[in-house]
């Protein structure tokens, strides 16, 4: 496994027209996004802090983050679906739901400001445990950009491939299933950092 996980990363990193060459490595427009994403969020959390957040996702400061991000090469396309406004299905549940946005206000603040792994996951738990309709681990691409070295990012595409080279089961919409996920792609970077070293 590890021989061929070695293989495809030296293949992804050989590929002058990857992600990995042509967004990740050596890009000031990606490390410019990240800035505005992280003030973005900040206006967020004013926003609902100052109860100016609104009750739909059209014309928010939410939408400017995930402009932003989605704007952020492929493997971003589509991260603002999971917050639109669907009125009919009321998800996700932070527009109309006070309590429930004040919890998401929250939570981004303290992602913010959190200072190590520790921190982050045990407010993923209690996001997780509040059961707040529609927030599931697509707010993971939010978090990205605040802590890179700490979270990856959440998609479709991103678990179909992760369980087709780890051979896992891991399915969408789930935060535990996402932390899941995130603990095997940690098990596994030891090996790729000493891989890449003797590169």
């Amino acid at each position: 496994m590890n021989s061929d996980l070695n293989d495809l990363i030296d293949k992804y990193r050989s590929d002058n027209e990857s992600v990995f060459n042509t967004w990740f490595i050596n890009n000031d427009e990606r490390l410019k996004a990240f800035r505005s994403i992280r003030r973005g969020v900040q206006s967020v959390i004013n926003d609902i802090k100052n109860k100016e957040f609104g009750n739909d996702y059209k014309g928010s400061s939410l939408e400017f983050v995930l402009n932003c991000i989605t704007e952020q090469k492929q493997v971003f396309i589509g991260a603002s679906h999971a917050f639109y406004w669907k009125p009919k299905l009321r998800i996700p549940d932070i527009y109309e739901n006070e309590e429930n946005k004040m919890s998401f206000g929250q939570f981004l603040e303290n992602c913010f400001a959190a200072k190590n792994e520790e921190q982050i996951l045990k407010e993923i738990i209690n996001l997780d445990e509040k059961k707040i309709k529609g927030l599931g681990p697509a707010v993971a691409n939010i978090l990205y950009f605040l802590h890179p070295e700490i979270i990856p990012p959440f998609n479709t595409a991103i678990v179909n491939g992760f369980n087709h080279l780890f051979k896992e089961k891991v399915k969408l919409g789930s935060w535990a299933e996402y932390l899941r996920m995130r603990e095997v792609i940690l098990q596994k970077t030891i090996s790729i950092k000493n891989h890449c070293q003797k590169i």
